[in-house]
């Protein structure tokens, strides 16, 4: 029973004011006289209001008791249950449809605007109408949580089955390339089972190259997860990225667009993440990204990997990991790490076969001058690119503008103008004119 619901407290008061009537058995005439006793009588309610009950309404009360037992007590619902008499139709439809396009708007907001738009006078409506009409609708926040996706507690059933993927916005640092402060931005990757960090990484770019880095330190670390969720951003979907985890054989997942508690694990690890290190920070000490990687890999290795998490019963996040040790994939073949971490992007070559790669030009084949090409890069190998013709990957080198001076010039080949057409000698404006003046040559004989 639900204690506060007002037609259950309704029924007890009836019940407390008719018990000393329904425990005595009465003789024919006694019932009038014994409830006519009661009626004069003041009665406290469950909400401390006194009350005075005719004893026809007694009357009522008893014949229902012992008719229907206690669920006679109850009152009686009225005939227009579930009908408004202040809100009218076209109200009615129009608040129903404000909710169902903006779940998020409350009953107060509905109410502002409708009076700001002239829809109803100010005071017109009251909150409470507003709010039992959603009610009753399945419109109200405890029926739109209902409507949600379930969520259930679980963790991956081993270290190293699912890592969780996700990038973090840290401090301004000074971006030597560009001269100005930029915004850092630290991947992470957290192991689901364990709560292992596995490796963090700031940059000052979100991009795939950037979380394929970490993702190469991370595997060289600790293995190859078998699968890898994240959201998607463009440098958790993108080519390269699937093509690395292809080679390495992890499974890649997304979660649904702007759905932020499937990453409630990571999300989490951030907050702790921004409360221990990045709010803590001394930037006067901090001022390049060396220092601050310095900072996030001690106080994940020597500080959060080795304090005991509430997950875990006490237990730290590397001794869950190392409890699974035997599970973790190693790879072990440099080649095919060397093939996974494979990168492409695409350059504009110009007339003079060169091409600018992270502000250092590089030198092209002359015969892809002002193509399109694909430059290759790995990122085992640092600063070594490759531009990709067809099947071949030719090496590129920077430009040696000194070398180029001495350097003898391809020239294009000189070929003897081709022989002139062979035409028909007929054209019809000379053919005329000859015409016409033999016949005037021929009239002046």
């Amino acid at each position: 029973m639900d204690e506060k619901d007002p037609r259950q407290q309704e029924a007890l008061f009836r019940y407390s004011v008719l018990g000393a009537v329904l425990s005595q058995d009465l003789k024919r005439g006694e019932l009038r006289a014994r409830l006519r006793q009661l009626a004069g009588q003041i009665w406290s309610d469950g909400g401390g209001a006194m009350r005075v009950v005719s004893w026809r309404t007694l009357e009522t009360w008893y014949h229902r008791y012992r008719r229907d037992g206690f669920d006679g007590l109850l009152p009686r619902r009225r005939s227009d249950c579930g009908r408004t008499k202040v809100i009218s139709a076209e109200q009615v439809e129009l608040i129903l449809t404000m909710k169902r396009e903006d779940p998020g708007r409350s009953a107060p907001l509905i109410k502002a605007e409708l009076e700001r738009a002239g829809y109803v006078a100010r005071g017109q409506l009251s909150l409470r109408s507003i709010q039992r009409l959603l009610r009753r609708h399945g419109l109200s926040r405890p029926k739109l949580e209902l409507d949600r996706p379930e969520r259930l507690r679980w963790h991956a059933a081993a270290s190293g089955e699912l890592w969780q993927a996700d990038c973090v916005h840290g401090p301004k640092l000074h971006d030597p390339e560009t001269g100005r402060a930029l915004r850092v931005k630290i991947f992470g990757l957290l192991d689901d089972r364990s709560r292992l960090a596995v490796y963090l990484r700031a940059g000052f770019h979100e991009t795939q190259e950037a979380f394929l880095k970490l993702l190469l330190g991370a595997v060289q670390r600790r293995g190859a997860p078998r699968t890898l969720f994240a959201d998607q951003h463009k440098s958790f979907t993108g080519s390269s990225t699937h093509t690395a985890c292809a080679q390495l054989g992890i499974r890649l997942l997304f979660a649904r667009p702007y759905d932020g508690p499937a990453k409630g694990k990571v999300e989490r690890f951030w907050r702790t993440l921004r409360g221990h290190v990045l709010d803590r920070l001394d930037l006067s000490a901090v001022t390049t990204l060396d220092a601050l990687n310095l900072r996030l890999a001690t106080w994940a290795e020597s500080d959060y990997n080795r304090r005991p998490h509430s997950a875990h019963g006490g237990k730290t996040p590397l001794e869950v990991w190392e409890e699974d040790a035997d599970q973790i994939r190693w790879v072990e073949d440099p080649e095919r790490l060397k093939r996974a971490f494979l990168g492409r992007f695409t350059r504009h070559v110009r007339h003079d076969s060169t091409c600018t790669i992270s502000g250092q030009i590089y030198e092209v084949p002359g015969y892809l001058r002002g193509q399109k090409v694909t430059i290759v890069y790995s990122l085992l190998e640092a600063s070594r690119y490759w531009v990709e013709d067809g099947q071949t990957w030719i090496p590129l080198v920077t430009v040696d503008p000194a070398g180029n001076a001495s350097r003898a010039r391809q020239r294009a080949e000189t070929t003897p103008p081709p022989a002139p057409a062979p035409t028909s000698g007929l054209n019809a404006v000379e053919d005329l004119l000859k015409r016409v003046s033999g016949r005037a040559s021929r009239g002046a004989q």
